[in-house]
């Protein structure tokens, strides 16, 4: 299991929302001394103007990317002298989920940080849809920030246990944030009103996270709450504690469950007021994007819509 961050990806469209979460991706760096990439993603339906809608795309492209490259390197520059961290920027063509999780998976990133929501428009950068896509697609974990927050540190950390594959995997790729911030962890154990006879596997489920949290010396609390609205059982905790983060498992069930996990953690980083670190179980950390294999399959037409058998796409 992995225990140090060593690289994080933060996608930037220069909007407040992305220099909140490039607020909080610096803190994480400079606490776990990790490289920061900062990515800026050239959408061509963002920068072409109504009546340019027919314009080649490869006759404004350059000039749009020189003068994006330019600025990106100036501030990544000036970054890296203020934190002393090692910052470089890149600017990439295309749909921006789809460049952020390839260059996620090319790079090997740890960490994905990235605003929920970015500039005004139809097609802003960070829509809550985009990010959760990115969530979707990634081969490491997503950190997303809401645009409002301003705090640095995760003292307080919700941890919502279900029953379902990966549950407590989550916990060590966590871990290295847990133990740089001496965070309190808050389990919230979730059980089916409709299928009371899990709650005892529930319950077993998380006495072995609880060892686990010992062992590292980490201090926690339990409580149990069985409900049939998971997302807002999450988001009226999460406002009780004040609590700092969110983490989730964004994954699939294997059985009767699993449309539940989709809205589930859609549902959750579209109303929290936290940040939601949401993390893959391991079997799918190494998974290149869904959108980079239909591509290399079937070129540029390929629609993301399109499913693969035993995956959340």
């Amino acid at each position: 299991m992995k225990s140090h961050i060593n690289s994080i990806l933060i996608p930037t469209d220069f909007s407040d929302s992305s220099e909140n979460a490039l607020g909080v991706g610096i803190a994480i760096a400079k606490r776990q001394n990790a490289s920061i990439t900062l990515l800026h993603v050239v959408d061509r339906y963002v920068y072409l103007q109504p009546h340019e809608v027919f314009i080649p795309e490869i006759k404004i492209m350059p000039d749009i990317n020189y003068m994006i490259e330019f600025r990106l390197k100036e501030f990544s520059e000036s970054l890296a002298k203020i934190t002393g961290l090692d910052i470089k920027g890149k600017v990439l063509n295309g749909q921006p989920f789809e460049q952020i999780c390839q260059l996620s998976f090319n790079e090997k990133t740890d960490l994905i940080v990235m605003g929920t929501h970015g500039t005004s428009g139809s097609r802003g950068l960070f829509m809550g849809s985009e990010a959760y896509r990115v969530v979707k697609n990634a081969s490491c974990p997503v950190l997303t920030i809401p645009g409002n927050w301003k705090n640095k540190g995760f003292k307080k950390v919700l941890f919502p246990i279900r029953l379902i594959p990966g549950a407590l995997e989550k916990y060590f790729y966590a871990r290295p944030i847990i133990e740089k911030n001496h965070s309190e962890i808050f389990i919230l154990g979730l059980t089916d009103l409709k299928n009371t006879h899990s709650t005892k596997d529930l319950i077993s489920l998380i006495e072995k996270l609880k060892n686990q949290l010992k062992n590292d010396n980490i201090k926690f609390q339990t409580s149990y709450c069985p409900d049939d609205d998971f997302p807002k059982e999450v988001s009226k905790t999460a406002k009780l504690l004040e609590v700092d983060l969110i983490i989730l498992t964004a994954n699939i069930d294997p059985d009767w469950k699993s449309y539940i996990i989709g809205p589930f953690v859609k549902q959750v980083i579209n109303h929290a007021q936290v940040p939601v670190l949401s993390i893959k179980p391991a079997n799918r950390q190494n998974e290149e994007p869904l959108s980079a294999k239909l591509i290399g399959k079937w070129g540029r037409s390929a629609k993301i819509s399109v499913k693969k058998k035993g995956t959340d796409k």
